[in-house]
């Protein structure tokens, strides 16, 4: 994987301090703590790979590991200050030329403007969806993520009061809608989801998904990179596991 490198002095995590009175100052402190490989493994039950090409994933991702790279995309955790927390997700528009249609989490690739994994994260998520930055409170950051372009994508954990929920709108650009997944259906053990191949096999894609009808129409399927990172989310910040796989059968 080639790591393109930014001129300026970027930083990616930087120090988090939140109050012992806010809502999620244990989640801030479990995410602060963290001491496990800053990024998380693509190969690992993973069937799509074949034994050569998981033999030079495998020792791509050791370079990877050894080298320290910074992030090349972030995206924004948004989670609702309430008794019964939301995490804002999206849809993408159809008309994107990659992952059209799919859920996702606000963000997008990192500019040579931006400062730090925060800047990339805010400025996006105010983009896409008119989040303000000084609505958002920053809360930690989660291990890095490969995406399916070989990306290295940061998550970033901020609050917002559920009085800011309403002023959301999607840019119609890139989003075709966004809705609130309540946390505790993370909690939940996501479903073994199947996915059609193409026409010319008659093997199918199984991976976890969670499945959630917001609003009685069709629901949403959360899966690929975004489930990868919620899952990530729970296991790191909630202390919940949910294995995740991608297997073909």
């Amino acid at each position: 994987m080639k790591i393109t490198k930014m001129t300026n002095n970027f930083i990616d995590k930087q120090t988090v301090n939140v109050s012992t009175s806010h809502r999620f100052y244990a989640l801030s402190q479990a995410l602060g703590a963290y001491c496990g490989a800053d990024i998380l493994s693509f190969i690992d039950n993973n069937e799509l790979l074949t034994a050569l090409i998981r033999k030079q994933a495998i020792k791509r991702y050791e370079v990877l590991l050894a080298s320290n790279p910074l992030p090349q995309a972030c995206v924004l955790l948004v989670i609702t200050d309430e008794p019964k927390p939301k995490l804002l997700l999206t849809r993408r528009s159809n008309h994107l030329s990659s992952h059209a249609g799919e859920v996702s989490l606000v963000g997008g690739k990192r500019d040579k403007t931006d400062k730090s994994s925060a800047d990339v994260a805010l400025r996006e998520a105010c983009e896409e969806v008119g989040l303000n930055e000084t609505d958002a409170d920053i809360l930690g950051y989660l291990p890095m993520q490969i995406s399916q372009k070989g990306l290295l994508v940061r998550p970033v954990m901020a609050s917002i009061s559920s009085d800011v929920m309403d002023t959301l709108m999607p840019n119609g650009d890139e989003i075709a809608r966004l809705f609130w997944l309540p946390l505790d259906v993370l909690y939940t053990k996501p479903v073994d989801f199947v996915f059609d191949r193409p026409s010319n096999s008659i093997a199918k894609l199984h991976t976890p998904a969670w499945v959630y009808d917001c609003d009685g129409s069709m629901p949403e399927i959360v899966w690929g990179l975004t489930g990868r990172i919620l899952a990530s989310l729970m296991e790191v910040g909630f202390g919940v596991s949910h294995e995740w796989y991608y297997s073909v059968r």
